[in-house]
């Protein structure tokens, strides 16, 4: 995928974000060149390499869950702009 300048528009409108037309080009390349990367990672071959492997041999430390309950459901909502029983009103993001 490459990002011209119609994506570029588009992915800012879907992220909020207002791209001005003097930074676009700069964007483009930016981007470009991080998609390359993430290319050149995927053909790094990773099949006899463990998904939980550590470089460094270090054993993890092992340590007993605590519950905590820091914050109520109450705290929690107590700065919302919104409620609604015990859940936070948003309004609906969906084109």
């Amino acid at each position: 995928m490459e990002f011209d300048k119609k994506s570029l528009l588009k992915l800012g409108k879907l992220a909020r974000i207002s791209i001005s037309e003097n930074k676009l080009n700069n964007l483009s390349k930016d981007l470009n060149s991080i998609l390359e990367f993430v290319d050149q990672l995927k053909e790094i071959k990773t099949d006899q390499v463990d998904p939980t492997s550590n470089s460094l041999n270090q054993k993890l430390e092992v340590r007993d869950d605590k519950v905590d309950n820091k914050n109520s459901t109450e705290d929690v909502l107590e700065n919302a702009p919104e409620k609604e029983m015990d859940f936070f009103v948003v309004p609906k993001v969906i084109e």
